[in-house]
């Protein structure tokens, strides 16, 4: 059998098409978390956090964040430490939801320690937010966990 341009042809289309296909099974795998569930939610209520960044401008310098030998330490300002509110500590990580961490801190606390096994290193969104009713606050810093 000789080889022609039909064969040729045939061929290329072959490899083509498989191409296309582990293409397409390569991006079914893809992990694509970067937007939240409550997409439309958040959305409708962004002049309410843009409201809330405004009041919390006062405290930007306020939350310290640093890598430790064994972990990731958060340092709150006295006067966020000590203001009578639950301060909640979020962690985001933009590539994968399941590596997001929330914790709560009670009043007073000025220091608050995640441990190094908690955290993978990479970036993070990190949100100290406390308050209640129309009186909230949010202070929000990338870090990059080491």
């Amino acid at each position: 059998m000789k080889f022609n341009w039909g064969h040729g042809i045939l061929i290329f289309f072959v490899i083509f098409f498989a191409w296309i296909i582990s293409f397409v099974v390569f991006s079914l795998r893809e992990n694509n978390d970067l937007v939240t569930k409550d997409y439309y939610r958040q959305g409708a209520e962004y002049s309410l956090k843009m409201e809330m960044d405004k009041r919390s401008a006062v405290y930007k310098d306020s939350i310290f964040i640093e890598n430790g030998i064994n972990g990731v330490q958060v340092h709150l300002a006295p006067s966020v430490a000590e203001d009578g509110f639950i301060k909640k500590i979020y962690f985001y990580r933009a590539s994968d939801k399941r590596n997001d961490i929330t914790l709560l801190i009670p009043s007073g606390q000025k220091v608050v320690f995640i441990a190094a096994d908690k955290l993978l290193k990479g970036r993070y969104q990190v949100s100290v937010s406390w308050g209640e009713g129309d009186h909230k606050y949010m202070v929000s810093k990338d870090f990059v966990v080491r």
